[in-house]
């Protein structure tokens, strides 16, 4: 697939725009964490809470980072040093060492950056964040010679999708994926190509009807170079979601490029997301 540079609109939000973004997955996540079946979770160590007004999350059996971090910290409410460490003592009392905090444009106070540094953190990755509104889409669909089939994800369709999942993120997932099929908000959908299940992906609409497009897998430009099937399943979720009432939606790059010169900036350019602002992990030295 051939890919363009700056492709994508790049102009910065303000902080009440970042504030409904980040508000908007941490609902989505806050939701996720909620459907696992209690004793599964208490077992797992999957836990969500909230410090100075962000989503904190926990999931101690994995040691994947992305599953304990901090959403929203500093941009919802200002971030203060007790917090963080409040964040940071709770990981250790979990026995967390791999965890995330994150850090945006819009993080307050000036000093927020200082205080990660000074308690042992520093930069680990980044990702692009891309947004769209609720307009329709007017770009065509880019051709392919490969027959790329989407669908939603059914009742009957559920175990399938759930050891495809399990099989590309390398996680035992017990008995919560399915909690989240016919689950009020969530929509989960595949990708087949010849039959073979070849990639997946969640859009949940909160009731801000913001629709958050994650989970996917395999990750584009992470775990896998073929950007096609993701590609798909972004399209025919957008015009899903616009056809269910989302009025925003908003996703990730998770391997950002400042050229734009990888295919999602193409992908997500043609169904009108823009790239807002670029969000930092943070891990322990």
């Amino acid at each position: 697939m051939e890919t363009t540079t700056s492709v994508i609109d790049t102009s910065p939000v303000d902080l009440s725009a970042a504030i409904a973004i980040e508000a908007a997955e941490a609902s989505a996540w806050t939701d996720l964490y909620a459907a696992a079946p209690t004793d599964w979770a208490a077992t797992v160590g999957l836990e969500t809470r909230e410090v100075a007004g962000a989503l904190v999350l926990s999931w101690a059996a994995t040691g994947r980072r992305y599953f304990s971090r901090a959403i929203g910290l500093g941009v919802t409410s200002p971030a203060n040093a007790e917090a963080i460490d409040l964040i940071l003592d709770g990981y250790e009392e979990a026995g967390i060492s791999m965890f995330l905090l994150q850090s945006l444009p819009h993080c307050r106070p000036a000093r927020y950056e200082s205080w990660l540094r000074e308690r042992g953190l520093e930069p680990f990755d980044a990702q692009d964040r891309v947004v769209r509104g609720g307009s329709p889409v007017d770009a065509a669909a880019p051709t392919s010679r490969r027959e790329l089939a989407v669908e939603r994800v059914s009742r009957e369709s559920a175990d399938e999708w759930v050891a495809f999942m399990e099989r590309v993120y390398r996680l035992d997932t017990g008995p919560w994926l399915p909690e989240l099929i016919d689950r009020a908000g969530w929509d989960q959908y595949v990708v087949r190509e010849a039959g073979e299940l070849v990639g997946a992906r969640a859009m949940y609409i909160g009731s801000d009807s913001a629709a958050w497009l994650g989970m996917d897998g395999p990750v584009p430009g992470v775990t896998t170079d073929d950007y096609e099937p993701d590609a798909a399943l972004c399209a025919f979720i957008v015009e899903d979601g616009l056809a269910r009432g989302a009025r925003s939606f908003i996703a990730d790059i998770e391997l950002p490029s400042p050229e734009q010169a990888t295919p999602p900036y193409e992908n997500f350019g043609r169904l009108g997301f823009t790239r807002p602002y670029v969000r930092t992990h943070w891990k322990r030295r």
